[in-house]
């Protein structure tokens, strides 16, 4: 059985308000947890901010003032739901770490989506950036 998101019916906006007890989230530890935990909290960071920033977008193009006031609703939800996942990363973290991860999630993500991708040149084009990825993380990793 597989999620579908478009049969499910979620959870009330008014439901998903969150104090700060359920905000204040216990980091991972880097010592113990999965190495590719690190890159899911990073991609799933990337996926909100996206998400707020069309929000914000689609309310500042949008005349109808009753769908702006529940489109700043949602924002206001979705920036809650970004901190706690943005809060998922330790902060002892050095700055090098934390660009290392970034580069790990962008040679991982771009591999992948190289390896979906149909059309011939466009594999290639995300092949040569797979290579640049790799080439940052290699001058990372050498820092």
């Amino acid at each position: 059985m597989t999620f579908n998101p478009l049969q499910e019916r979620g959870i009330p906006l008014d439901r998903q308000l969150r104090n700060w007890r359920e905000l204040n989230v216990l980091p991972i530890d880097p010592d113990h947890a999965d190495p590719y935990t690190r890159c899911r909290i990073i991609t799933m960071n990337g996926i909100e901010v996206e998400a707020i920033l069309f929000s914000h977008q689609l309310a500042r193009h949008c005349p109808d003032l009753e769908l702006k006031q529940q489109l700043a609703r949602v924002r206001y939800i979705e920036a809650q739901q970004q901190k706690v996942v943005n809060w998922l990363l330790p902060g002892l973290a050095s700055v090098l770490e934390t660009t290392i991860a970034y580069e790990q999630v962008a040679v991982d993500l771009t591999a992948w989506v190289a390896r979906m991708e149909p059309d011939p040149y466009l594999t290639r084009a995300y092949e040569f950036g797979v290579l640049e990825d790799f080439d940052h993380l290699y001058r990372y990793a050498n820092l």
